[in-house]
């Protein structure tokens, strides 16, 4: 009995074993080199084509490790009596055929060939407890629909030479959440390629993926955000592509040539609070279509226009500047059932407002409208609004023909305030600015508007918004709304040399290739150091120049010029500030310069990034934008005077003359 039970477990486990085979082949000779279909694993020597492809799935229903990675894939012509796929003469090589695999549920790891080159319509579409599969780098093509359906699949890794991945090529992969495609050419994400992944949470995106297409993220419920690695070249974000998606936050900024976005795109997101930048040139109608979460959004001053449906239905929406002074027109519906508005500026250069496009506004008490013609209205603009109760401000020039015109004549119509008229008197003048200044510098608010005190409309109040006072003072309406940009131009100091009673000087200077006309710094001293007084100097003579001291500690330095005038030059110094200490100087005494802002002309504002300036008693120079330790410096001498710009730190000195030397930041004695 025993030895009977010993054999038959013998031959259980010889039958098991023989589930798990490895064949060489040539191509079309599979089905002959395997004799049992029951088998459970298969690995794949040799060549192998489409009829091999075909008898896989015909056969080995129970197959769930198919390993082709010493496989090669060849060419095949197909003939009438092999009654493949009806239409198809020819399959290519390197290729995984179309409609290979489709359907064979009972695999779940697919090792592919080292060499692949493309994956063939619907090749493993419903193959449903796919869960395991590696892309080689030499992958280059997904076709549509591939992956459709493999409900077990959850991660998916893109890189090397893909340049496809076709239409709903892992659509409805119900438990995919990660997602990497890092391509090492451009490419382009097709329609519907990750639609109805309700669990996808995870994406990056390689620098060289430049769009993503129509409905590619679509129904991505657990989708809340995506990550771009740096350098993206993304350009294009087609129709309907986050639609009903879980996003809530989406960086704009990581994203610097994004210049379309396509129609209903972000519409039904989770999306709460959103910049669009000045980079994007188009937007199709309802990109952000009833997003019920969305209460902040900031719009860039190059934007003209509202697209129809923008933001209808986005009833969080309260009190927000989401209309820009270079808006010419606002589309249909496109602000509709927005009920937590209070108030609205309609800006000086509007044309047109369409149909029912703010129809809804049942919170509305009063509207500023700039223009000086009277815009033309679509039908029914204010439906739902008792506009009787509502205010309409309006320029006093104009009073008449708002109040003759049809829609408008039945709101209150009265004269608004003019934009800058900071102290309420009805005019724009320099007192404006005087008060403008004071509320800046000293947190001055008697006998001033607060609400007029951002001029430019960015939500900021700084020196941009007293150059913009100037601009309506010398004629140059309309302000222009800036855009917050990242400069980089900088700065450096000379080196402040503090004397026997710990007085001394520290001269600014600034290397630009942009034209600023006005500019403001934040600067944070040691508690020994007072900075006493600061003065225009070289390139900025003629500029007015305003210091304060902060509540918090920090030193506040206004300077514009009334006329508009730029800082003359590209390089020099232009400002000069005298510091006292109550104690000698050591190495570890510096300036911080968490804020540094500049604008130019036309009110646009420029950032530079925070920085440091040293004090150590020998003449220290610091770059508003540190060399870093690895790529080109800059190299001064001791006074301050630019001896070689962009160089490597390595080679930095080599032929200078003996002597000291300011080299990214750092002493070098060169003998």
């Amino acid at each position: 009995m025993i030895k009977r039970l010993y054999i038959t477990t013998f031959l259980l486990l010889v039958a098991i074993a023989a589930r798990a085979v490895t064949v060489t082949t040539q191509a079309g000779q599979l089905a002959q080199a395997i004799t049992d279909l029951n088998i459970t694993s298969l690995t794949i020597n040799g060549t192998i084509d489409a009829r091999d492809f075909k008898f896989i799935a015909e056969n080995l229903e129970r197959l769930t490790t198919l390993n082709l990675s010493n496989a090669t894939i060849a060419q095949y012509t197909s003939v009438e009596e092999d009654k493949l796929l009806e239409g198809i003469a020819t399959y290519e090589a390197q290729t995984i055929p179309l409609c290979a695999l489709t359907g064979l549920t009972s695999l779940t790891t697919v090792s592919l060939p080292a060499n692949l080159k493309a994956i063939g319509y619907a090749a493993f579409a419903g193959c449903s407890n796919l869960k395991n599969i590696t892309f080689p780098t030499s992958l280059q093509k997904i076709g549509d629909d591939a992956f459709n359906s493999c409900t077990a699949l959850t991660v998916v890794a893109l890189g090397g030479n893909i340049a496809q991945v076709g239409t709903g090529a892992f659509a409805r992969c119900s438990n995919l959440t990660t997602v990497v495609i890092n391509p090492s050419t451009a490419m382009n994400l097709s329609d519907k390629a990750f639609m109805a992944c309700g669990k996808l949470s995870d994406v990056t995106l390689g620098p060289q993926v430049t769009a993503i297409g129509n409905m590619t993220f679509t129904g991505c419920a657990s989708l809340k955000e995506i990550n771009f690695t740096q350098g993206s070249t993304l350009a294009s974000i087609g129709e309907q592509a986050f639609y009903k998606s879980g996003l809530q936050s989406f960086n704009f900024t990581a994203t610097p040539w994004l210049s379309h976005l396509g129609a209903w795109s972000m519409a039904r997101t989770g999306l709460s609070k959103i910049y669009l930048p000045s980079t994007l040139r188009s937007m199709d109608e309802g990109i952000l279509f009833y997003n019920t979460k969305l209460s902040t959004i900031t719009l860039s001053h190059a934007l003209t226009y509202l697209p129809n449906y923008m933001l209808a239905g986005c009833n969080a929406l309260r009190d927000t500047g989401f209309m820009t002074q270079g808006l010419t027109s606002v589309g249909d519906y496109a602000l509709y059932n927005q009920s937590q508005h209070t108030a609205i500026t309609v800006p000086l250069r509007t044309r047109y407002i369409g149909t029912r496009a703010m129809a809804g506004m049942t919170g509305l008490k009063s509207i500023n409208s700039e223009p000086l013609e009277v815009p033309e209205l679509g039908d029914d603009v204010w439906a739902g609004i008792n506009q009787s109760r509502v205010t309409l401000n309006v320029n006093r020039e104009c009073v008449n023909a708002y109040k003759q015109a049809p829609q408008w004549r039945d709101f209150f119509v009265t004269v608004a305030t003019p934009r800058g008229d900071i102290n309420n008197d009805g005019f724009v003048t320099t007192a404006d600015v005087a008060c403008e200044r004071g509320y800046l510098l000293e947190g001055i608010t008697q006998g001033i508007n607060v609400d007029q005190t951002d001029v430019n409309g960015d939500g900021e109040v700084d020196v941009a918004d007293i150059t913009a006072i100037y601009n309506i003072i010398n004629g140059n309406e309309p302000v222009v709304q800036p855009g917050r940009f990242s400069s980089h131009d900088w700065i450096m100091g000379d080196g402040a040399l503090f004397d026997a009673n710990m007085k001394s000087t520290l001269n600014l200077q600034l290397h630009n290739n942009l034209n600023y006309t006005a500019f403001q710094l934040e600067m944070i001293v040691p508690s020994h150091i007072t900075i006493t007084a600061a003065t225009a100097i070289s390139r900025c003579v003629g500029h007015e120049i305003y210091l304060s001291k902060q509540s918090n500690g920090s030193y506040l330095i206004l300077g514009y010029s009334p006329a508009g005038d730029d800082i003359e030059g590209y390089d020099g110094f232009f400002l000069s500030l005298e510091l006292e200490s109550t104690r000698a100087i050591t190495d570890e005494d510096q300036i911080d310069i968490p804020t540094t802002i500049f604008v130019d002309y036309q009110d646009n504002v420029y950032t530079l990034a925070e920085n440091h300036i040293k004090l150590n008693g020998v003449s220290s120079i610091d770059n508003l934008l540190t060399d870093k330790e690895q790529g080109p410096v800059n190299v001064y001498n001791t006074q301050g005077q630019l001896i070689r710009m962009g160089v490597e730190r390595a080679t930095a000195t080599q032929g200078l003359p003996g002597g000291i030397y300011i080299v990214g930041g750092k002493k070098i004695i060169v003998r």
